[in-house]
């Protein structure tokens, strides 16, 4: 009995031994709308969280660092800890859809690339055509076309599920401090800024048909760890 009481104690030291994210205000306004997916998309309940319900609750996963920093942490080819932000919008919108992000990464080991922000459409959604992909990825790449641990966008160009057309922009070396990345969508037009320079000015008219919303996390595309501070989430969805 005294064995089974200390497993527990420290299977919950594992699974809950960080403070919660939600302790801080400038936090709380983008849990209230968002749900916790992890290790995948699939609702796990050791791992994963409800849209808003976030009082209280940390995980190896998802943790407040330092008293400052939301953490994501994750290992595994195609895991991740994300938020996935809980309003639809489509990129025709009269009404500018922001996604700010003031970050720092740590690729730790992983072997090739992960994503920490997204613009993905919305597959679940009855009466609106479906696609399951992301329209946007801001990713950390550890070597792309010779340039090494650098951050890209990574911009789907085909709107239907039989093509798979992307385009790939460097937008620099990744800084070894926290950045700012701001996401702007608003009347078909796509706008990235890094540390407020405008990196990327696009038309993304052909995807207007999809209903998308914005993620934020580390979500790998391929073997081994990596690791998201967030000092500030912003969205305007």
């Amino acid at each position: 009995m005294i064995l089974r009481g200390i497993s527990f104690f420290l299977f919950f030291v594992f699974l809950f031994g960080h403070d919660s994210p939600y302790l801080l205000d400038k936090f709380k306004s983008v849990l209230d709308i968002s749900k916790l997916q992890a290790p995948k998309s699939s609702y796990d309940p050791l791992y994963s969280r409800h849209y808003g319900d976030f009082q209280n609750y940390s995980n190896k996963y998802f943790y407040l660092q330092d008293n400052k920093y939301m953490v994501f942490y994750m290992c595994g080819n195609h895991h991740r800890s994300e938020l996935r932000f809980k309003n639809d919008w489509s990129v025709n919108t009269n009404t500018p859809k922001i996604l700010e992000a003031e970050v720092k990464l740590f690729p730790l080991n992983e072997k090739r690339e992960f994503t920490f922000l997204q613009i993905h459409a919305d597959d679940t959604l009855i009466n609106y055509p479906t696609i399951n992909k992301p329209l946007l990825r801001i990713v950390w790449f550890k070597v792309y076309h010779h340039k090494k641990n650098h951050i890209w966008a990574v911009i789907r160009k085909s709107p239907n599920i039989e093509e798979n057309r992307y385009e790939k922009i460097d937008l620099g070396a990744m800084p070894k401090s926290f950045f700012n990345v701001k996401i702007v969508v608003y009347n078909n037009i796509l706008k990235i800024y890094v540390n407020n320079k405008l990196k990327i000015n696009e038309d993304v008219s052909y995807w207007q048909k999809y209903k998308n919303y914005f993620k934020a996390g580390v979500y790998l595309q391929d073997t081994g760890c990596s690791k998201v501070l967030f000092n500030k989430l912003i969205v305007k969805d």
